[in-house]
C-alpha cells in the first residue's frame, strides 16, 4: 500500500502533473505548431489560452492530413507540409481556423438550435405576404413589424446570455479555449497558434482519444490528469490484501480513502491551475485597460488644449480688429 502513497506526495508538493500543456512565446506574425498522427474516426481535442500579450488574441488552426501515417522522416514531413500549404490538400481534409480573443471575447458563438422549428414557423408567418385589399392590412403590417422587433430583441438577448456564459467560463473560471473534432482521414495533423498582432505567451495542448481512453462528460478528450487517475485506480484495484499483510476489510477501507484523497488533491490542483490562469488573464486585461485609459485621457487633454488655444486665438484676433470700446 505504501507505493500508492507516492503519488499523494507528488500531488502535495506540486509534482503530480507529469504531462503539462506546452507553454511558449510566439513572436508577431509567427506560429508554433504541435504535430501528431491520428486514426480514422478518432476524436482529438485542442486547447489554447493566451497568458500575455497586447492584445490577448491569436489564431488557432487544426489542419490535416498533410502526410500519410507511414511518412515519419523530418524532411518528408516538412516537404508534405509545404505542399499542403501550397494547396495540395486531399479530399475530405480538415481545416479548422478560429480567432480567439481572451481580452474582448469576440469569438463567434453559434446560434442555439433548441427552438429551430419554432423559429422556422415564425419566419414563415413573417414572410407571408399581406393582401393590399385587406381592410386590416395596416394593422397587420404594424403587428408584423412589432413581431419582427420582438424577435430581434429576443435573439439579441440570447446571444448576450451565451456570450456572458462563455465569458464566465473563460475569463472568470480560467478555462482555455477548447475544441473537439472527429478525424475522417488517418494521417499527420498539426495544431498551430499564430500571433498576428503582437508577441504573446500561449499555453497549447492537443489530446488524442487513442492515448487517453475516451471522452469526458463535456464531449472532449479526457485530460492527462484524468487518465493518470484512472490508471492509478486500476493498479490499486489489482492490489490485494494478501500482498500487504492486512485484513480485507481494512484494506478495502484504506483503498477507498486513498482514492478519495487522490481525487480531492487532483481537484484542488485543477482549481489552483484555473485560478492562476484567471488571475494572469485579469492582470493582463487590467493593464491593457489602464494603458488605453491613460492614452485616451492624454488625447482628450491634447484635444481640449488645442480647442482652447484656437478659441483664445480667435477671440484675440476678433478684438484686435474691432474698434476701441466706448468710441
Amino acid at each position: 500500500m505504501l507505493r500508492f502513497l507516492l503519488p499523494l506526495l507528488f500531488h502535495l508538493f506540486g509534482l503530480g502533473c507529469l504531462a503539462l500543456p506546452l507553454q511558449t512565446n510566439i513572436f508577431q506574425r509567427q506560429s508554433e505548431c504541435l504535430y501528431d498522427t491520428f486514426d480514422a474516426d478518432e476524436h482529438v481535442t485542442i486547447s489554447v489560452i493566451i497568458l500575455s500579450g497586447s492584445p490577448l488574441k491569436a489564431t488557432v488552426a487544426l489542419e490535416g492530413p498533410f502526410a500519410t501515417p507511414d511518412e515519419d522522416t523530418g524532411a518528408m514531413l516538412f516537404q508534405k507540409a509545404q505542399e499542403f500549404d501550397n494547396g495540395n490538400k486531399p479530399n475530405g481534409h480538415l481545416s479548422f481556423i478560429e480567432v480567439v480573443d481572451f481580452e474582448h471575447l469576440n469569438v463567434d458563438i453559434p446560434d442555439d438550435d433548441e427552438h429551430s422549428d419554432e423559429k422556422n414557423n415564425n419566419d414563415d408567418i413573417l414572410k407571408t405576404p399581406i393582401d393590399p385589399n385587406d381592410p386590416d392590412a395596416d394593422q397587420k403590417r404594424r403587428e408584423r413589424r412589432e413581431r419582427q422587433r420582438q424577435k430581434f430583441l429576443e435573439e439579441k438577448q440570447k446571444r448576450e446570455e451565451r456570450k456572458l456564459a462563455q465569458l464566465k467560463k473563460v475569463r472568470q473560471d480560467g478555462e482555455p479555449f477548447v475544441h473537439t473534432v472527429k478525424i475522417n482521414r488517418p494521417g499527420w495533423y498539426r495544431m498551430c497558434v499564430t500571433s498576428s498582432w503582437s508577441q504573446i505567451l500561449a499555453e497549447m495542448e492537443m489530446r488524442k482519444e487513442s492515448d487517453l481512453g475516451g471522452l469526458d462528460e463535456d464531449g472532449h478528450v479526457k485530460s492527462y490528469e484524468e487518465q493518470r487517475l484512472l490508471v492509478e485506480d486500476e493498479e490499486l484495484e489489482r492490489d490485494t490484501a494478501s500482498e500487504e499483510g492486512i485484513t480485507d476489510e481494512d484494506f478495502k477501507e484504506t483503498r477507498e480513502r486513498v482514492k478519495d484523497l487522490r481525487r480531492l488533491l487532483n481537484e484542488i490542483q485543477s482549481l489552483q491551475q484555473r485560478e492562476r490562469r484567471r488571475l494572469t488573464v485579469h492582470a493582463e486585461t487590467n493593464e491593457h485597460s489602464h494603458s488605453r485609459m491613460v492614452l485616451s485621457s492624454l488625447m482628450e487633454t491634447l484635444l481640449f488644449m488645442g480647442v482652447t488655444g484656437f478659441q483664445v486665438y480667435t477671440i484675440r484676433k476678433w478684438f484686435s480688429g474691432a474698434p476701441a470700446l466706448g468710441r
